[in-house]
């Protein structure tokens, strides 16, 4: 369904565009049952984020958070989820104003300027997408102060870089820390006026748009890790026990960023203080378990086993995966602890490609007794393709 037509079940209530509920009743746990529909092993962060949703659509407070976790925890299928919940649910129509934008396109470097018309340029094309060609200049105001902003990579304009001091991340940190703070910008356009298309400049309020930035924070990990270790520091590294895909169990000592991150780690790598002020909260996000990517594997629309299993069906050929053979490439992906999900890709790769190059010669393919063919992806399979045996 699209348009007004559109319906979506919230708390076990079918709602449409006709009959909405006020934005109030939809409370951060219904938010995150609907986000979590689409985002795997991040419970916590959910938490997080349905809030900071529903203090933006009520408008009384804002909700600004920061999301730091290594490439492939999700934080880019967070932010599309949001998007997703705003297309989804009628009542936050008026909010489907988003938009994704990486961090170093708002810095011009040649003159050390912060650019805040390319946010707000990237925000007009997203609301005039949804609001259709002939729109006037309130309309077109409404929607673009009611935008949520994601930035990523915001990890990468620290104020230092590798020891020394980086001006460029000074620059976008100070322009967005006034953007969050609410600050009124003047932004020259062309809307409707009198029923006829004029050039025209709109006051934009940003005290209410909602800021969600994201970045790896790649080196923070090494730099918290090293701290940690240090003879002096007083802390050390915890040990558990892992269960391995074929039962065994054996004791590992993992470092965690959430287990020991202080405010002053975030300072240190380059974040300004009065920048990280204006967040909410800072959310951590996990590093996916076994068990996750396993789930990730088999159910994730973007999957790399689903779209080869779509791949087969052209063929007119069924692709199932035994049990012990998606745990035991979950378990390879979980190796990859900076890479997260992405794993899951290049380790199926390994293991699918010579069957999808000829599947007819394979000798993993099948005939069906009641016609049709199949190929059984099976921990031998995996063990022979990985050198695991």
């Amino acid at each position: 369904m699209s348009g007004e037509a559109r319906e979506t079940v919230i708390d076990g209530q079918t709602r449409d565009a006709v009959n909405p509920r006020p934005l109030a009743e939809i409370k951060p746990r219904e938010i995150f049952d609907e986000l979590r529909r689409g985002v795997l092993g991040q419970d916590r962060a959910l938490r997080y984020v349905s809030v900071a949703v529903y203090k933006h659509v009520t408008g009384k407070v804002s909700g600004n958070i920061l999301l730091i976790g290594n490439s492939g925890t999700g934080k880019t299928t967070i932010m599309n989820n949001i998007q997703r919940l705003y297309r989804d649910v009628p009542e936050y129509r008026p909010f489907r104003a988003m938009t994704i934008i990486n961090a170093n396109l708002l810095v011009d470097s040649d003159r050390m300027e912060f650019r805040p018309d390319r946010l707000l340029t990237a925000v007009e094309q997203r609301a005039r997408t949804l609001l259709g060609s002939k729109v006037t200049s309130e309309e077109l105001k409404a929607a673009m102060e009611r935008a949520t902003i994601c930035i990523d990579e915001v990890d990468k304009m620290a104020a230092v870089v590798a020891g020394k001091p980086n001006a460029i991340g000074v620059v976008l940190q100070q322009g967005l820390l006034t953007l969050m703070e609410g600050e009124t910008v003047s932004y020259r356009t062309y809307a409707i006026v009198d029923g006829e298309e004029r050039q025209v400049t709109i006051d934009v309020d940003t005290s209410h748009m909602m800021f969600i930035c994201g970045g790896a924070f790649e080196e923070l990990y090494d730099q918290v890790y090293l701290r940690v270790i240090n003879p002096g520091s007083g802390e050390k590294l915890k040990s558990q026990a892992i269960r391995s895909a074929d039962g065994t169990v054996h004791i590992e000592t993992r470092f965690t960023l959430g287990d020991f991150l202080k405010d002053e780690d975030l300072f240190t790598y380059g974040m300004v203080p009065q920048f990280m002020a204006r967040f909410d909260n800072i959310v951590l996000l996990n590093e996916l378990s076994g068990d996750v990517l396993k789930q990730i594997l088999l159910e994730s629309l973007d999957s790399p086993f689903i779209r080869s299993k779509s791949y087969f069906e052209v063929m007119g050929i069924s692709l199932e995966i035994e049990d012990l053979a998606a745990a035991l490439i979950a378990e390879q992906a979980q190796k990859h602890t900076r890479t997260g999900a992405r794993a899951l890709r290049m380790i199926f790769g390994k293991i699918i490609n010579r069957v999808e190059f000829d599947p007819l010669e394979s000798r993993a393919l099948e005939e069906l007794p009641g016609g049709g063919h199949r190929i059984m992806i099976s921990a031998a399979m995996v063990k022979r393709e990985l050198g695991l045996a």
